[in-house]
């Protein structure tokens, strides 16, 4: 019963990979997770990802990991530039207001964070999202042998082309 579940494990681990994993895919569901994870949606940026990446049809995997960008250290970060971008294109100024106040504020500030969510977002989902795809593109270009050009030689065996 266990070998069962874990060849069951196994295959939805190679299926999950191998979705949509060509470098450009692999950026774009990285770009797509890493905005979702920058919205304020607290402990849904995963979920919320997997949704993106499943109505976008996109990896859900690299969306996931994406969206993990949200993570307690960075998310502090995020908000307070979401805030602070947002507000001072609507207003011209800027929010007295500390990192670690960020998240605190963040219910009185929801219109700024939402309105941020979008420069800041696409900003780090761009970022990462071209990271993944040169990462993914560099692991192909290592793992799928170059072609040979073809060349005019006649074949070695010496019978007509």
């Amino acid at each position: 019963m266990l070998r069962r579940l874990w060849e069951k494990l196994k295959l939805l681990w190679t299926l999950a990979r191998s979705e949509r994993a060509t470098p450009r895919e692999i950026g774009w569901a990285v770009f797509w997770g890493a905005f979702a994870g920058c919205t304020p949606a607290i402990g849904f940026h995963g979920p919320l990802a997997l949704g993106v990446a499943t109505l976008l049809r996109k990896n859900r995997l690299w969306a996931w990991m994406g969206s993990r960008i949200s993570n307690m250290f960075f998310l502090p970060f995020i908000a307070l530039a979401e805030i602070q971008v947002s507000h001072w294109i609507r207003t011209g100024e800027t929010v007295q207001l500390r990192r670690e106040d960020a998240l605190a504020r963040a219910p009185e500030l929801l219109l700024d964070w939402l309105l941020g969510t979008i420069p800041v977002g696409a900003a780090i989902g761009a970022f990462f999202g071209l990271v993944a795809w040169a990462w993914a593109a560099r692991r192909a270009r290592r793992v799928t042998p170059p072609r040979e050009p073809a060349s005019d030689r006649p074949p070695s065996s010496g019978s007509p082309g």
